[in-house]
Order: structure tokens, then sequence, then C-alpha cells
């Protein structure tokens, strides 16, 4: 799964300490080990306290602040990747719904033992700490489900679009026929259209396709890699077919948006130096 560690702390506040408004560049999550506070998001504030937490998300405004009296502590976990949003809906949590209740109370602190023993210089640090990160997320979701916790049910028509689109990321870079998702989901392929179209805006199709080229986007700032490469890496088996969609989508051909990708990193390193 395209989830990455970032860091992990733990902060015993202040009275009346405060963050924001302001936005993360990465997703947290966060757990009370004692105090109280609020959290606001999304135009809603929620008052939380020991044994409960919430999700910072990326690039969204919040705010959160310590209560006067009992000021809260907090520990986090912070990590990013392009399948974080398809994991919180798995535990039912979104920007509307960013708040939690887990047991037993510390359960996070093993974990940020953990993280803490990863010698950084060690040549399997990084390794260690995904590990780490994968069964935090997994331990975190079961507790949620164990302890009746989740949110209420999410609706059928989001369910298909979840899983359709789960199937899509996890094969993208193969031979992909829409009435193949249709029949993994178990719903008819128009109605899976009609699924996408009102839920996402874009037709099944056209999802796959900008997956792709977002992908090939990525795999282009490798130079190592030629253009047929990066073709096969994406599911195109004939490359001029590749460019010719790739163009489509982000308007330059493979070779150009490569250069253009060149061209902004030394203006970036130069403005450094």
């Amino acid at each position: 799964m395209d989830i990455r560690y970032g860091y992990h702390g733990k902060q015993i506040c202040e009275p009346s300490y405060s963050w924001g408004p302001g936005i993360k560049g990465q997703y947290k999550i966060m757990f009370i080990h004692a105090g109280k506070g609020v959290y606001q998001i999304e135009g809603k504030t929620f008052h939380l306290q020991q044994g409960e937490g919430f999700i910072v998300y990326d690039n969204i405004l919040c705010y959160m602040e310590a209560d006067q009296t009992d000021p809260w502590i907090y520990s986090w976990i912070a990590f990013s990747g392009n399948e974080v949003i398809s994991l919180l809906e798995r535990a039912h949590i979104s920007p509307h719904h960013p708040v939690f209740r887990y047991a037993p109370l510390f359960w996070f602190d093993s974990y940020l033992d953990e993280f803490t023993a990863c010698n950084e210089n060690h040549s399997t640090c990084e390794l260690r700490r995904q590990s780490i990160l994968f069964r935090l997320l997994a331990d975190w979701i079961e507790m949620l489900v164990a302890t009746s916790q989740l949110l209420p049910e999410v609706k059928p028509k989001d369910t298909y679009i979840r899983k359709a689109v789960e199937f899509i990321r996890m094969n993208y870079n193969q031979r992909v026929a829409i009435s193949e998702v249709a029949h993994m989901v178990g719903i008819d392929r128009v109605y899976l259209s009609i699924l996408f179209k009102e839920i996402l805006n874009v037709s099944p199709q056209q999802y796959l396709l900008n997956l792709r080229m977002d992908k090939a986007g990525d795999l282009l700032s490798n130079s190592q890699l030629s253009i047929a490469e990066v073709s096969y890496s994406v599911g195109y088996n004939d490359p001029l077919l590749f460019s010719k969609m790739f163009k489509k989508v982000k308007g330059l051909s493979p070779s150009h948006f490569r250069a253009k990708l060149k061209r902004d990193s030394s203006i970036v390193l130069s403005r450094l130096d």
C-alpha cells in the first residue's frame, strides 16, 4: 500500500496551548492519553478527552487547543501516501467525522517505543518503521471494530465505489476491464459507471486513465527509466499509445513532461544555492 511513515511524537501541552488554524503537510492519528481539548475541522468543533482520538488531514485547515484547566497529553503518528484516504474510509473516518474512541488507554505507547527504538543509522531503519506503521494501522482499525466505535455503516453505493477504487488502484499496471471491476464488486457494469459519475464525477475508464497517468508522471521523474519502461509499468504494452494518452491527460508528451520536471528541479536547486 502507498502509505509512508513520516514521524511520531508525544506532547504534554500547557494550559490553553493551541495550534492553528493551519494546514499540516501529512495525515496524523492523534491519541489523547490524558486531559481535554478542542479540535476544529470543516466548520465543526469537537470537545475531546482521554481515551478519544482524532485525525488531522493533509491539506485541510484545522485548529486544536488544550483545555485551560485540564490540558491534554497526546501522541501521534504522521504518515502520507495515495492510499491513506482509502484506509481511513475502512474505519469510517472522514473530515466530517474525524473522531474515534480507543481502548485500552495508552495503547499507542508501545508503538511509540518501537518507533523511537529504530536506529536512524541502521540500514533497515526505514523498513522497520514501515513495518511498525502497518501493524499499528491494522491494530487500530481492528480495535475500532472490536470496541464498536465505528461511525454508522456507509451507504451501499459508497461501499461499491470504495471496493472498485481499491481494485483499480491495486491493478492499474495490468490489463483492467471495467466489466471485470464490476464483476469483482458484484454489480452490473452500467450501474458501476452510473455510480462513478454520481460520486466521483468521472467514468470508471477515466478514473483508471487518470490514475495511470498520475503514476506515470511520478515514474518519469526517474531518468533511468525509459519511456517504454514507464509505459509497461502503468499497464500499456504499446509505448506509442501510452504517449498519446499521456499527452491527452497531461497536455505534454512524456519526453517533454520529463524535461519540464528536470527544468523545474534545476530552478529549485539554483534558488536553494
